[in-house]
């Protein structure tokens, strides 16, 4: 009796034993589903938000082949381009070439309406394509023959006002010398909250927490901060952090720019663009714009060098990848022959310094310029010409030296005219912004000025009105007004 009460208990052990195991892998099936499943939506995740970061860079699917052929008689001028503007990169010379060749063969320039930004990332806001085509500056196809002010990369925005066959062009710098320059000249020891030589200090973990660096992670103005060249080439800061997604980032940039200069070797560079365009030289002759006086300059020693690139990784790699691509096309080019260039290229800008009689300006001789602020006339080497020749010369030199806020406003006022076939336009535009004293300004003055504006007057850049026409001597003293500074 007892023997079968245990067959029995043992039969009911072993029934349960058989039923719980399909049980349990019933269980380790459907958890294993669920992990798969929530793996693959991770993937997903991922990919999507890969893609959605880099929407604004992405735009060719095949490379962009360069060809370092040399420019003969046959070679016909490229007048379709686009130059990415980057910060204290050096930019604003190239810019300053790019705005000559644009005044003297009539192209087309996309104009921002007032200020030098094509875009109000501050705002929340990328290019902004139909403003551009709806602008009293823009040709009747909508469609611009250069883009060359400052706007964060966005490919597919820009492929909207521009040209199918545009030539893309870009610049890039040695990181710890853009933040460098870039801290000085837009103050951001105030945004900071540390002056440089205190920010190295904190960089470098004597702060005890990197948490007390204030806006560590943040842009000035949504715009301005670490990494500035990668952001200005369209990477959000998340972009930055991951390896893999920063690799993919520049082999597209890699794909859309013909040509990524190098500020610190600019006569190869003008060269280079010379060719890519298929111009001549007297089209790439180049003085250096934006240059700072050397007491405003902060000396780096290598260990700061290390910490700032540290601090700026992502842009460390981004200028990596593009200095070894520019002595490629060095390579493509020939040093030999590239060596003679350069050379010719120096020569002729010797010349053209002689004949415009060319000189460093005194800060004295800009006290009373009332459209540059004590900043620029202190900060930044100026430059005046004097000269006797014609007047073909005379424009020539001017424009040479011309700022990049003055010379944007003197195309304004010339696509306007052009496009709309008037000389008298609602904003009585005029491009030249100097000639007379600052008055002071009483409260009266002050009203009245207010009323002009109401009734249709519209400051410029500097916040001058624009209703009284000045005449350009022919003696003319031009300094840089743009936001832009490079050593």
């Amino acid at each position: 009796m007892a023997l079968t009460m245990i067959k029995k208990k043992d039969s009911k052990v072993t029934k349960k034993k058989e039923s719980g195991g399909p049980t349990l892998m019933v269980k380790m099936l459907v958890l294993l589903c669920v992990v798969s499943s929530m793996a693959l939506v991770l993937q997903l995740n991922l990919t999507n938000q890969q893609n959605l970061l880099l929407r604004n860079i992405k735009g060719m699917e095949e490379p962009r082949a360069w060809s370092a052929q040399r420019a003969v008689p046959t070679c016909r001028p490229r007048r379709h381009l686009v130059f990415l503007k980057t910060h204290k990169c050096g930019s604003s010379t190239i810019q300053n070439v790019l705005m000559r060749y644009a005044d003297a063969h009539n192209l087309s320039v996309a104009l921002p309406y007032s200020g030098v930004y094509l875009d109000a990332v501050a705002e929340g806001q990328s290019l902004k394509v139909k403003k551009l085509k709806d602008s009293p500056f823009a040709p009747p196809s909508g469609r611009y023959h250069f883009l060359i002010h400052h706007t964060r990369l966005n490919v597919r925005a820009i492929q909207q006002l521009t040209y199918d066959d545009s030539v893309w062009v870009t610049i890039v710098r040695e990181p710890s010398a853009v933040f460098e320059s870039m801290f000085h000249y837009y103050h951001l020891h105030k945004f900071y909250g540390s002056t440089f030589d205190h920010l190295i200090w904190k960089l470098e973990g004597n702060a005890g927490s990197k948490a007390k660096f204030k806006n560590a992670n943040s842009r000035y103005m949504g715009r301005l901060g670490k990494n500035q060249m990668t952001w200005d080439l369209g990477l959000d800061d998340l972009d930055m952090r991951q390896e893999s997604l920063l690799k993919e980032a520049i082999r597209i940039l890699d794909q859309n720019f013909h040509l990524v200069m190098v500020a610190e070797r600019m006569d190869e560079s003008l060269v280079l663009m010379k060719h890519l365009l298929c111009w001549g030289d007297d089209d790439v002759v180049a003085m250096a714009r934006n240059v700072r006086r050397d007491r405003y300059r902060s000396y780096l020693s290598e260990h700061s060098v290390n910490t700032l690139e540290h601090f700026n990784a992502a842009d460390v790699k981004l200028y990596a990848f593009f200095k070894e691509r520019f002595d490629k096309h060095i390579e493509a080019f020939g040093r030999s022959r590239m060596e003679e260039e350069v050379a010719t290229l120096r020569e002729l800008r010797d010349k053209v310094w002689k004949e415009c009689g060319l000189r460093e300006a005194d800060i004295t001789t800009f006290a009373k310029r009332r459209s540059y602020s004590d900043k620029e006339r202190h900060l930044v080497v100026q430059y005046k010409t004097h000269h006797n020749g014609s007047t073909r010369l005379r424009k020539f030199c001017n424009d040479l030296i011309r700022p990049s806020t003055e010379y944007t406003q003197k195309l304004r006022w010339k696509q306007y005219s052009r496009y709309h076939h008037t000389n008298n336009n609602p904003w009585n535009l005029t491009w030249s912004s100097y000639g007379k004293k600052k008055k002071k300004t009483s409260r009266r003055a002050s009203v009245t000025g207010r009323r002009n504006h109401a009734k249709g007057s519209r400051p410029n850049n500097d916040g001058i009105f624009l209703n009284h026409p000045h005449n350009t001597p022919a003696t003319s003293i031009i300094t840089t007004t743009e936001q832009e500074l490079t050593p």
